[in-house]
Order: C-alpha cells, then structure tokens, then sequence
C-alpha cells in the first residue's frame, strides 16, 4: 500500500472559561498636610476614581494592582470664611494605591484574564478639623480567557482509491491580535473671562466614538478622548470646569486580514500627565496634558471549516484515528447603544441651581442574563455633579447619585450553555438645570461578544491497517435499503465507492435513498 499523507489544518480559538467578582474594601484616614487648606467644619462629600495600573499571573492567582483619587469638599470652619467671604466651600486632594489577588482555580495553559475595576460605594466622613476618614468598596470584574488550538484533518493524500467523507464546521477562529498605543496631547488655555488656576483639582478622561476599520493586511483604529479638567481658581476659590475632545488614530500592519473580518477593540486610558504653566502675560491659564490610551486589537474570522468526517479504501485496510475536541466559540460580536434618561430633584435648601459646574459619570453592567433568545443586560450610571447654588455668597453643592438602565438584546441560536462579555462606555453626556432638578441624559455603548462551548468529534490520523490488501469478489448483492441507510454506509460496508453504486443504479448525484429501494451492489460484505 502507498504512503497515505494526511493534510491538517490548525483551528485557533478563544474560549471563555469563568467569570467572577471581587470585592475590595477602602479605608483609610487622610491628613491635610498644606497648610494653604483651612479646617473643616463639614464634609461635603467625594468625587472619586479608581485605575487599574498593573495586572500580572502569578501561578493560580492574578495580582491586580491600581492607583485611587480622592476628591473631598467639605466646609471651612467660620473664621476661614470671614477672611473669605465669596466662598464657602473649599476641596483636597488624596490619593492612595490598591492592590489584591484573584483566585483563578486554573490548570489550564495559554489562558489571560481581563480585570474592569469600578468603584461600588464610597464615602468620606469628617474626623477632626484635619482628618478625613474614607470608606468604600471596589468591585473587580474579572474574566478568564483561554486562547487554545487543535488539528484536524481536512484531506487526505498518497492513495489514489481511498474515499472521503467531509463536513463543515461554522467556527469563530483568532487570525491575529496585537497591542496598541495611542498617543495624544492637548493644550487647554484659560480665556481672561475666567479667573486663574491656582490648583487642578481633576482631570477626567473618557474614550468614546471608537472606531476600527480592516483593510487588506492592516487596520486602522481611531477614538475621541473628551477631556474635563476642573480647577480651583486663584483669586476666589472658584471652581471652574475647562474640556476638549481630541480624536486620535493609528495604522498598524497585520499580515492575512482582509474587509469581511470581524474586529474587536477595548481601550482605556493608561496613563496621563498634566501641568499648569504660565501664558504671555505670567499668568497661569495654560494646561499641557499629555496621554496614552492603551488597547487590544483583534480579528476574527468566522468562516465554515472543512475537516474529514469518515473515510476508507475499497481496496485496503486503513485505520481512522478519532478524536473529542472541547473547544469555544463566539455566536456573534455586536455593537449597540442605548439611551438612559433621568430628573434628578435636589433638596437644597440654601437656594436654587444657578450652574452646573462639571458632571462626571461613569456606566457599569450590573447583570446579564441570556433566555428566550434574547440576552437582558442591567446596568447603572454613577453621576457625580458639582453644581453653583443662587445664593448671596457663593456656594456650592455636590451630588452622588446613580441612573439605572435596562435594555434587550436579540441574539441567535440561544440555549442555557451560552456565556455572554458585555462592555459599557459613556458615549454622551448633558445635564440640563430644570427649576431645582437636573436633567440627565445619557447614550450608553455596549460591546457585546456572545461565546459558548463546543464538542466536535475529528479525525486525528489516517493510517495503513494490519492486513492491507481487502479480497475483491465478482458477485453481485440485491440490497434493500433500511432505515437510515445512506449511500456512504453501503459503499464502506460493500468495498465500493459512492460513484460506482450512482453509476451503477442510475441515480442521480445527489439523490437520497429511502427506505424500500433496491439497489445492485457490486460485491459482498467481508465480515
């Protein structure tokens, strides 16, 4: 017998193992150290952040590691106000790091994990006239990802008279990933009808209106980063609010993709950096801030794999190696936005909203769940609004609230084993003053990627048998067609081929016997 060759192909996939939550308590006791800050008499509230800067697999467990900024505004005590009296609220800034480690319980090899942090509650409370005491909890998002691979055999070669069976398989496979860096920088300028910075008190940063784009062997991305600074100023104590939108872009080459690919992207915002310098005048009203947006660029191809189901020589003995594959899969990479709107009404008894100063807010997905075809995706905005109160002396207000939002998907081919990783960005934000309420309305961005796990049975290898030559007979069988008998049965079963039981019995090519008829076949069954 001549040497069989077997042609594989190597399926590449990603494989959403688990998903889990943790939880991270704040608390801490802060110092104000300058003395350019007044006592405080009354907490007012706390605008804070929480980045991830580092995570790294260390055996079975991730160290997640991230940096934490507080903004705390509280009230001076009465002789501060005296000295001041156009202002009567004062802020500080802390800062602190976070660091913990997440039980994986993996074996698995070529896994990585995605960690989204977000901030569950926080608080600040007035210890003593220079003491702020900070409770909170940050939940970690986690995720467990396997980037796994298996062969098959899609044909088979070296022997003329061997035949073959092939099916198709619809896969979601990985062509290429790759990391990418964008940079950008923005000069904010401070025009003489606002007063001068004396400090930044934040700086937030939010991507949105992203965008990827697959042409032959390269992709393009590009983003918009909405800057909103907010600063006290140097005569008064004001608070004042500056913003910029910038759009940023790369061309990156990556070799074997093509338009009709499908593309995933996650940024965030890694790192930034700002300072206050002085304009023509030596005066300080101008804000260089430089930053890098950090993400993950992937291509997917979901295309229809050919592999051999079953295969056997009329005239040989060939052994069919057989194996389970346990592998995932993606349905389907969506995109949607969804609108959230909401009347928050204040309580404030020192007077009416005169301006909203600066709103921050930051979208989370809350719970998911898959049924009816349909995937419910839950979620909140958490909103921080620092807002100017109509009053004879000026003052301010802070408010932490939070809008719920719910929405529906349609997604295909649903049933209980589907998984689903659902993203959320802040795509648009405005705040209207209506009488003592605000008015919020908010577009929210969901990425959505639908997985689920698959078992296919392959062949692994085709090899020569024992005894390899099979003896031909010159007899001829009537057979009557069972249930369930299919023309590639009889022909492996009868050392014939397909073609020859078509030809012989005048059937045309892509006929489906049924049970009853008869069908001439040329030799008998070797048992």
């Amino acid at each position: 017998m001549s040497q069989i060759d077997t042609i594989k192909e190597i399926v590449h996939y990603e494989q959403l193992l688990r998903e889990n939550s943790t939880n991270h308590v704040l608390k801490g006791e802060y110092l104000i150290r300058d003395s350019q800050y007044p006592d405080m008499k009354e907490v007012l509230g706390v605008d804070a952040t929480a980045n991830i800067t580092n995570k790294e697999i260390l055996g079975d467990k991730v160290m997640v590691e991230g940096n934490l900024n507080y903004i705390v505004f509280y009230l001076p005590k009465d002789d501060a106000v005296l000295e001041h009296p156009t202002n009567k609220i004062q802020s500080v800034i802390f800062t602190d790091k976070f660091a913990n480690y997440l039980d994986l319980n993996n074996d698995e090899n070529n896994t990585w994990v995605d960690v989204e942090c977000e901030i569950e509650h926080i608080e600040a409370n007035w210890m003593n006239e220079r003491k702020v005491g900070i409770n909170g909890v940050i939940t970690l998002k986690w995720q467990v990802f396997k980037n796994g691979e298996f062969e098959c055999v899609k044909d088979i070669e070296g022997k003329e008279d061997i035949q073959t069976l092939k099916k198709e398989e619809e896969l979601t496979g990985i062509k290429g990933e790759k990391d990418v860096d964008l940079l950008g920088k923005t000069m904010l300028k401070v025009t003489m009808d606002k007063p001068e910075i004396d400090e930044i008190l934040k700086c937030d940063m939010n991507i949105h209106k992203k965008e990827i784009k697959l042409v032959e062997d390269k992709f393009y991305v590009g983003c918009y980063c909405k800057i909103i600074v907010l600063y006290k100023s140097r005569e008064n104590n004001e608070l004042v609010h500056l913003e910029d939108d910038i759009y940023l872009s790369k061309e990156e080459e990556m070799p074997g993709t093509t338009q009709d690919m499908i593309p995933s992207i996650d940024l965030k915002v890694r790192d930034y950096n700002y300072n206050v310098e002085l304009d023509d005048l030596g005066e300080s009203r101008v804000i260089n801030i430089e930053f890098m947006i950090r993400g993950k660029v992937k291509v997917y191809t979901n295309e229809k794999v050919e592999m051999i189901k079953d295969a056997y020589s009329p005239t040989s003995n060939i052994e069919i190696k057989r194996e389970e594959k346990n592998f995932g899969d993606i349905l389907s990479i969506m995109n949607t936005d969804i609108m959230v709107k909401d009347n928050i009404k204040l309580n404030n008894e020192e007077g009416r909203i005169e301006e909203i100063v600066c709103t921050s807010a930051h979208p989370y997905i809350l719970d998911k769940n898959i049924e009816d075809d349909r995937l419910k995706i839950e979620g909140l905005i958490k909103i921080c609004i620092i807002y100017k109160v109509l009053d004879e002396e000026l003052n301010y207000g802070i408010l932490n609230t939070e809008v719920p939002f719910s929405t529906y998907v349609d997604i295909k081919d649903s049933n209980n084993k589907l998984k689903s990783v659902v993203k959320s960005s802040l795509e648009n934000l405005d705040t209207v003053i209506e009488g003592n309420s605000i008015s919020v309305r908010a577009t929210v961005g969901l990425t959505i990627k639908i997985y689920c796990n698959k078992t296919i049975e392959t062949v692994a290898d085709v090899v020569g048998g024992e005894s390899e030559e099979k003896e031909k007979k010159a007899s001829i069988t009537i057979y009557v067609v069972g249930e369930n008998d299919t023309l590639w049965e009889l022909a492996k079963e009868y050392n014939t081929t397909v073609a020859d039981l078509i030809k012989l019995n005048d059937l045309d090519e892509d006929v489906e016997i049924k049970e009853g008829m008869k069908l001439i076949i040329p030799g008998r069954a070797i048992f």
